[in-house]
């Protein structure tokens, strides 16, 4: 039995290409710890926080897709309370070299909305190394300008890590 399974693992993973070609999709996630400065008025502080972004993706043309992530964050005030938020929204993101390269860079420009009145703005960019036909790891640069309500605005400036599966649409 454990012979057979390896097999269609095997087999499966065989016909997985790495592709950021239309027609094909792309799934993954990455994760962020930040730093963040809250400016609310005349008051001013400051947290911590980690943030995982689950995604998937479909390539619309050669290197640039589209797609959907949900949101999950934590953030602790220094010295203070602590905060849980989920949200989700749609990005979009470009590979800037040619397909077959091993090495990528990519930039990302999302939206995120959290309700009661929260969202943000995400950029994201860096590199994008091929580990094989089918997964990437990313390393990228991202910075968040979130708004929690009227009056309260946060940037948040983080390194992020990530893994990205392309698979090739049948």
């Amino acid at each position: 039995m454990k012979k057979i399974m390896l097999f269609m693992v095997m087999v499966i993973a065989s016909n997985l290409t790495a592709q950021i070609t239309n027609p094909n999709w792309m799934v993954g996630g990455s994760g962020s710890f930040y730093s963040a400065h809250l400016k609310d008025n005349n008051n001013s502080i400051s947290s911590i926080g980690l943030e995982l972004r689950p995604n998937i993706g479909y390539f619309l043309m050669d290197n640039f897709a589209v797609g959907l992530t949900p949101l999950f964050a934590y953030s602790k005030i220094r010295n203070g309370s602590s905060a849980t938020n989920y949200g989700i929204g749609p990005y979009i993101r470009y590979y800037f070299l040619r397909p077959e390269k091993r090495v990528n860079v990519l930039s990302q420009i999302g939206f995120t909305y959290s309700g009661n009145d929260s969202s943000s703005l995400n950029f994201k960019a860096g590199p994008a190394l091929f580990l094989n036909n089918s997964v990437a790891l990313e390393m990228t640069l991202n910075y968040n300008l979130d708004k929690l309500n009227s009056t309260t605005n946060y940037n948040i400036l983080s390194l992020g890590i990530g893994l990205q599966i392309h698979l090739e649409k049948y």
